[in-house]
């Protein structure tokens, strides 16, 4: 015997409200479009840079799903604002490596997220990096999980 489910996660008409596929290029994040809902990089030969707006300590969530194996073209989650205070990546990173290990990468001044598809991550379909704007010029790295091959480097910089 089936149970069918029913409420928001099988309405279709909410799917927007939910999920976003961002473009490849550059992104400059909106709250209002973009805080709270899962944000998808499904192309694979792309190259994206996703602009984080200021932090302020809102609580927004940002998480970003590569839905794609990514085999070229790096994706850059840049949290600086030029003119402006600088906004920092707090947290760590967890990166699967080829030899089947886990490496971890912590940042605590840092601006830039960089997955290069190879030594910072964001090889396969399924890496997930989750920010949190928790304070003033603050992006807390609540969850992040990638993929990467060679010599790992981190993916923290700036």
């Amino acid at each position: 015997m089936s149970r069918q489910s029913i409420g928001i996660a099988n309405d279709i008409t909410t799917l927007p409200d939910r999920v976003v596929t961002l473009g490849t290029g550059t992104t400059n994040l909106d709250p209002a479009v973009h805080a709270n809902r899962l944000l998808q990089i499904s192309t694979a030969a792309a190259a994206y840079t996703i602009n984080m707006p200021y932090a302020t300590g809102s609580g927004d969530i940002y998480k970003f799903l590569l839905t794609a194996a990514h085999t070229s073209g790096s994706i850059i989650i840049n949290a600086t604002h030029p003119g402006t205070a600088t906004n920092s990546f707090v947290g760590t990173i967890r990166n699967h490596t080829s030899a089947a290990t886990v490496v971890t990468y912590s940042s605590t001044t840092n601006d830039i997220i960089t997955l290069n598809n190879t030594t910072t991550g964001g090889q396969r379909a399924g890496d997930c990096i989750v920010l949190q704007d928790v304070a003033a010029q603050t992006w807390r790295v609540v969850d992040a999980w990638v993929t990467s091959s060679g010599a790992n480097a981190t993916p923290f910089s700036g």
